[in-house]
């Protein structure tokens, strides 16, 4: 089997708790799949999509004292620990790409059950999950929840993944526009989390990157308060990834800093 050709890819990820809340439930996870330095939370890495890949993904946690930080970061680590597992020697491609990221992601769930089950403090604790594996001249998302990932492509920006969230549902069946979406109370209500006792319904999508291509995966923190233009803008302005990362953090804090925020970055070649 031909092996697309590998790219290189620079990523930056950061984490904040915002002006409002007291504790961090976002998480963030980026390095190359099998990385033994990698952790979750803030980073910076370089590597190439050559098989097994560089894995990004971004977790906002959800439940009652600590237990939304638990779950995000439980989301990320047991990801990258199960993908490490399911990949061998020889590259896949096509459906045993989806089968694999979407075997790592149910692991995630599982492993978030399990643990909110043995521990009375961590009941019903759960998680959004956006993931990008980028291998040779692809992205395979998966996405449960509402974190989001766009791509910035000769100076724009265009979101890839659907909120899995009541809003998102509206929208999407026309019952809503995404003016009116942006107003009503209970937009952050998601359909689907990790951790949930209802059937997981993991989506999947695989999406082509060339050299220039930046790839930005955000909670809503981030996409619930700045938009789309403000977001291209500060792509559009060259300068390292960790300011421009920094940027994004800064123009949410400046509509409230409501939520957490968390942005990751990653660009495709020079």
């Amino acid at each position: 089997m031909h092996e697309p050709p590998a790219l290189r890819l620079w990523s930056c990820g950061r984490t904040s708790v915002g002006r409002v809340r007291q504790n961090n439930e976002d998480n963030l996870w980026l390095g190359r799949v099998g990385d033994p330095e990698a952790t979750a939370g803030d980073r910076e890495a370089s590597g190439s999509t050559g098989f097994p890949g560089m894995l990004l993904a971004v977790a906002d946690g959800m439940g009652g004292a600590k237990a939304g930080e638990v779950a995000s970061r439980l989301a990320v680590e047991t990801l990258a620990t199960e993908l490490q597992q399911r990949v061998g020697a020889t590259p896949l491609a096509g459906r045993e790409l989806r089968d694999a990221g979407r075997g790592a992601v149910h692991a995630a769930n599982e492993k978030i059950r399990d643990d909110g089950a043995h521990d009375e403090a961590r009941e019903g604790m759960g998680t959004t999950l956006t993931v990008a594996w980028l291998v040779g001249g692809a992205a395979e998302l998966f996405q449960v929840g509402d974190s989001r990932a766009y791509l910035f492509r000769e100076g724009r920006l265009s979101q890839l993944t659907r909120d899995q969230s009541l809003v998102g549902k509206l929208v999407e069946d026309g019952l809503l526009s995404e003016e009116e979406a942006e107003r009503l109370p209970g937009r952050h209500i998601i359909l689907q989390a990790l951790g949930s006792e209802e059937d997981l319904d993991i989506v999947h999508e695989s999406v082509s990157v060339r050299n220039g291509d930046v790839l930005l995966l955000c909670t809503d923190g981030l996409s619930g308060l700045v938009k789309l233009p403000e977001l291209e803008a500060v792509l559009r302005k060259s300068g390292p990834l960790s300011d421009q990362c920094a940027r994004m953090i800064e123009l949410a804090e400046q509509q409230g800093g409501t939520d957490n925020i968390t942005v990751l970055l990653a660009r495709v070649g020079a």
